[in-house]
């Protein structure tokens, strides 16, 4: 990976995209790929996920791609989360496979451990307990990540995003991601060298640990800044 990354945010009109787009773009080209228009970028491409000749353009001289693209939502019909999260997710990998796209961040979700006691410290070997199609899906994203990494020679990291909210910048629990620990992390899970395949948790910091943070710092070198102040299990 080359010090200045050719980035492709896939879903870079959304919440979290459109952070990330603005946090990056004045350090990394930036392309964005979306639905809606994106005025605050200069390379864009507005399409379809699950369209593969759209997707082959979007990927196309792209060193790495930061895929955010879906339907967000846990309530969501199964009919739209397999359109958007689980065809688009394959369309978007095998776009990347096929441009030569070395790193891949794949935006997956902390909540597919929410099922867990609180007491417990979130770990990333713990076997994901889905509680809809929304969250099946980024089970499916992750292992389809582990098959492009083993298979052809890819880097993924699959980032477990906590919430996020546009209009809320600082934590205040240790499920939520901050604007800036937002950037942070899909930069390092983008640029930091010798992955394969790694899971590690999006979130900020906490007094409450109730996620294991030390694994990403070890693997890709996130080190959260903004920090949650709350007893544990409130």
């Amino acid at each position: 990976m080359n010090a200045h990354p050719r980035i492709l945010i896939t879903g870079a009109a959304g919440a979290v995209g459109s952070i990330l787009a603005n946090g990056l773009k004045g350090r990394y080209p930036i392309r964005g790929f979306d639905q809606a228009p994106m005025p605050d970028l200069e390379d864009t491409v507005v399409g379809d996920i699950t369209d593969m000749e759209v997707v082959l353009q979007a990927t196309e001289g792209m060193d790495a791609v930061i895929h955010l693209a879906g339907v967000p939502s846990g309530g969501a019909p199964w009919d739209d989360i397999l359109h958007s999260n689980f065809i688009g997710t394959y369309t978007l990998f095998e776009a990347a496979r096929k441009n030569k796209v070395r790193r891949i961040a794949f935006a997956s979700r902390a909540g597919l451990l929410a099922p867990y006691p609180k007491d417990i410290t979130r770990t990333v070997d713990m076997t994901p307990r889905p509680e809809s199609y929304y969250s099946i899906s980024k089970v499916f994203g992750e292992s389809l990540g582990y098959m492009y990494s083993n298979q052809y020679d890819m880097e993924v990291v699959a980032v477990r995003i906590g919430n996020f909210k546009r209009d809320r910048d600082l934590p205040e629990h240790p499920h939520q991601l901050s604007h800036g620990d937002a950037i942070r992390v899909f930069e390092r899970a983008v640029i930091h060298p010798g992955v394969k395949f790694e899971v590690v948790f999006g979130v900020s910091d906490s007094t409450w640990s109730l996620y294991d943070l030390d694994h990403g710092r070890h693997v890709i070198e996130y080190y959260p800044r903004d920090k949650s102040n709350i007893e544990p299990g409130v």
